[in-house]
């Protein structure tokens, strides 16, 4: 992502695209039960992504908390080993930021 970032002086728009949650067997499911386990981890997994991304911490820290994503709360719940690529846009774009915070824009349907 930071070899990006030069493309930003030129005032051209990075944007990533992906999802945060991407763990296909809670998404395919009957079990309630799993659909409510993994409804939990995807809010401890959102709500690390959230605070990672846009708070008001340090660009490093930032930065060192998405490359040590896996170790995170319900990361591989969320994105279980070899599932991770719809992830990676968000690594590219935080790395073009220079770390800085970033914002979620508004879904719509």
């Amino acid at each position: 992502g930071r070899a990006l970032r030069p493309l930003r002086d030129e005032g051209i728009l990075i944007l990533g695209s992906g999802v945060s949650f991407h763990n296909m067997s809670v998404l395919m499911t009957q079990d309630p039960a799993v659909k409510r386990s993994g409804s939990e981890h995807a809010r401890v997994w959102d709500s690390f992504l959230v605070e990672t991304i846009e708070s008001e911490m340090l660009a490093e820290e930032r930065l060192a908390r998405l490359a040590a994503w896996e170790r995170c709360p319900s990361a591989r719940q969320a994105h279980p080993i070899r599932a991770a690529e719809h992830l990676m846009p968000l690594f590219v774009v935080a790395g073009a930021a220079d770390g800085n915070e970033g914002r979620r824009l508004p879904y719509r349907k």
